[in-house]
C-alpha cells in the first residue's frame, strides 16, 4: 500500500500527507454527509433505513454496530483498497507506518502448523527472555493458537509497552511456558550483508518512516567496510508502505529527476515527486528483485529506476497497485483508508493492474539462482 503521509501503499496499504477530512460520525453518515455536502435524497434514505433498523429488527442493534456496518458498507461500495478501520486496525496501521510498536519483539513463521519464531529482535523482550529462532508458540495467555490466523496471533503478541503477556513454547521436545514484559519495538525495515567482496546486498522488508534513515544507515556500514561496486536491492514481498519512504529510496539511488506523478480528483493539480541531486552509490550498478507480491510503495522504486534506466529488474512482473490511500482519521480513534490518488512512473505509465515487467526474467523464489545471476548482471 502507498500512503501518502498518512498516505498508505499496500494491497493491504501508502502514508505521507495526513488528510483529515472527516471528524465526527453519527450512526456511520455524518462521515457520508461532511464529505459529500449533498445527496440529501440519499441522506433521508439511510436515515429511513436506520430508523425501521432500531424499530423492526428482529434483534436490537447497537449504535455503534450500526455506524460501523454503516461505514463499512459505504468504503465497500468504493475501490478494493478503500475501507472502515475500526480503532484496533487504525492503530496497527499507524505503527506500521510510523515503524514503532508495543510488542516482544519476535518474527513469526507458520511451519509444519506451528507459529514458529524466525528470528528475534537484537535487546528486545524476547532476545531478553531466551527465546530462540525455531521456538514454536503454542499458547498465548492461557489460549491456544490451534487455528488462530496470523493476524490474530501478532494483535495478541503486540499491546501497550509495559503490560504482560503468557507464552507457552515447545523447543525440542520441551515445553515450558514464559511471562514477558512487552516493549517499544523498533520495526525492522532493511537488511542488508555482502554477497561478495564490493557487492553488497539490501533487502527493503517494509516502507514506513524509518526505511530511509535504515537505507542510510545500511550504505554507510557498507561504504565504510569496503567500495560498493555493485548493489542488489531487494523488495521481492514487499507489499508496500508510506509514499515519502519509497520516493526517498529511490530518490537516493537517482540524481535528480521525477520519481513518480500523483494524480488526485479535479481541480487538484498533479503533485511530482522528484529526487534530490546526487546518486548515494556514484554510479554503481543496481539490480533490482521483484515479484508478483511486491506493490505499491515497491513499485515506485522499481518504475522510478527502471524509467531512469537506473537499475535492471530481475525476476517477474509486480503485483500492479497503482493507487495511493490516505489514512483519515474519525472520532473515537477510528479511520477510513481511502483511496485518494493514482500514481504515474517517470515516463507517465500507470502500472495499476499491470504491474511492472522485470528486464530480466527469472523465478523470484529460487534465492540462491536469483542472487547469482543478480551477480552476474552487475559485473556485466
Amino acid at each position: 500500500m502507498a500512503m501518502a503521509h498518512a498516505t498508505v501503499m499496500r494491497p493491504l496499504v501508502h502514508f505521507g500527507v495526513l488528510v483529515s477530512i472527516v471528524t465526527g460520525v453519527a450512526l456511520g453518515m455524518v462521515a457520508y454527509r461532511a464529505a459529500s455536502g449533498t445527496g440529501l435524497l440519499a441522506n433521508r434514505l439511510v436515515d429511513e433505513a436506520i430508523r425501521q433498523i432500531k424499530a423492526n429488527y428482529v434483534e436490537e442493534v447497537a449504535d455503534e454496530q450500526l455506524a460501523n456496518d454503516a461505514l463499512r458498507g459505504i468504503l465497500g461500495g468504493l475501490d478494493r483498497h478503500s475501507r472502515y478501520l475500526d480503532k484496533d486496525a487504525f492503530e496497527s496501521l499507524q505503527a506500521d507506518a510510523d515503524g514503532w510498536f508495543g510488542g516482544i519483539g519476535v518474527e513469526l513463521a507458520l511451519a509444519d502448523g506451528y507459529f514458529t519464531i524466525a528470528a528475534t529482535l537484537d535487546d528486545s523482550p524476547a532476545t531478553q527472555a531466551g527465546l530462540l529462532p525455531g521456538d514454536r508458540i503454542t499458547s498465548i495467555d492461557g489460549t491456544s493458537l490451534k487455528g488462530k490466523r496470523l493476524k490474530w496471533v501478532v494483535k495478541s503478541l503486540r499491546g501497550p509497552p509495559s503490560t504482560e503477556v503468557n507464552l507457552r513454547v515447545k523447543r525440542g521436545g520441551e515445553r515450558f511456558g514464559l511471562d514477558l514484559t512487552r516493549a517499544l519495538i523498533a520495526a525492522p525495515s532493511v537488511r542488508w550483508r555482502w554477497l561478495e567482496a564490493g557487492y553488497a546486498y539490501v533487502r527493503i522488508v517494509r516502507f514506513n518512516k524509518r526505511t530511509n534513515g535504515d537505507f542510510q544507515g545500511a550504505l554507510a556500514t557498507l561504504a565504510a567496510e569496503r567500495p560498493i561496486a555493485g548493489l542488489v536491492l531487494d523488495v521481492r514481498g514487499n507489499t508496500g508502505g508510506i509514499l515519502p519512504a519509497s520516493v526517498d529510496i529511490a530518490g537516493a539511488l537517482l540524481d535528480g529527476g521525477v520519481v513518480a506523478t500523483m494524480r488526485s480528483r479535479p481541480p487538484t493539480p498533479a503533485q511530482a515527486y522528484r529526487a534530490p541531486p546526487g546518486d548515494a552509490l556514484n554510479g554503481a550498478p543496481v539490480v533490482l528483485l521483484i515479484d508478483r507480491k511486491a506493490a505499491s510503495a515497491s513499485e515506485i522504486v522499481a518504475g522510478a529506476l527502471k524509467d531512469h534506466g537506473r537499475a535492471i529488474l530481475l525476476g517477474e512482473t509486480s503485483f500492479g497497485k497503482g493507487t495511493v490511500q490516505s489514512l483519515v482519521p474519525l472520532s473515537g480513534a477510528q479511520g477510513l483508508k481511502l483511496t485518494t490518488g493514482h500514481y504515474f512512473t517517470p515516463s507517465g505509465n500507470s502500472i495499476h493492474d499491470a504491474g511492472i515487467e522485470p528486464d530480466v526474467a527469472a523465478n523470484p523464489a529460487d534465492t540462491e539462482a536469483l542472487l547469482a545471476q543478480a551477480l552476474k548482471l552487475l559485473k556485466r
